[in-house]
């Protein structure tokens, strides 16, 4: 990894260890690592819209991958003071709330108020990084080498995605957590924001976690904050 690709991923590293801050708990179970054919949050809404014929419908009343309807209220996540920081929001699902005590370099934090039963919390850390005259590309090769180095990392799963018009991925796989004995299951959104040719690229971070890949009310609730990010 080059120094200028360090230095632009360094939020990404410190993303998913914050989130443990949130988790309030560790656990005494073990755990197997998640199989590659789970696919939690693969899909972005604008990837499932874009080419339908009904994408103006569909905005208007979105849905998981199984035609579910969103189930949240929309909220707006906090940025930093950067002026031209964008706006962002997401559907925020019933039980979750914004975090409280926010870790250093996060922006933002959302958290589930249903305790799984390693004892964690699943949660989501969001960042918001003024990238400079960095490519988007730049930015978003980086941000995936970074997130490589984590203790164990095992990808997966990776897809491109748009979303609302911003460049970005998806990848999702586990790590070894410190102080937790089950693997971390983590579905990241990273989206490279660029709001004109003559302004900052943003690194956009939403850092998803989780250890229970079997219950399917954790897996929906991620699946929507994930597809329902919107800029502006």
């Amino acid at each position: 990894m080059s120094p200028k690709s360090s230095t632009l991923a360094l939020g990404i590293a410190s993303l998913i260890t914050a989130a443990l801050a949130l988790s309030g708990c560790s656990s005494s179970e073990s755990g197997e690592a998640v199989s590659s054919d789970i696919t939690t949050s693969e899909t972005t809404a604008s990837e499932s819209s874009a080419s339908s014929p009904s994408a103006a419908t569909a905005a208007a009343t979105p849905t998981l991958r199984d035609g579910t309807p969103f189930i949240g209220e929309r909220t707006t996540i906090e940025t930093g003071n950067d002026p031209e920081a964008p706006s962002i929001s997401v559907s925020l699902p019933p039980s979750w709330t914004h975090g409280e005590n926010i870790p250093a370099g996060v922006t933002d934090a959302l958290s589930s108020n249903s305790q799984e039963p390693s004892g964690f919390m699943p949660n989501t850390t969001v960042t918001v990084e003024n990238q400079g005259t960095a490519t988007k590309d730049e930015v978003l090769a980086a941000a995936r080498e970074t997130i490589a180095t984590l203790d164990g990392w095992t990808e997966v799963k990776y897809t491109e995605i748009d979303v609302d018009g911003q460049q970005g991925f998806r990848l999702s796989g586990t790590w070894t957590a410190p102080n937790l004995d089950v693997p971390l299951y983590a579905v990241m959104t990273v989206v490279a924001y660029q709001a004109d040719d003559n302004s900052p690229v943003y690194l956009v971070s939403f850092a998803n976690q989780f250890t229970d890949t079997t219950n399917m009310q954790t897996s929906n609730q991620v699946e929507e904050i994930n597809t329902s990010i919107e800029f502006g």
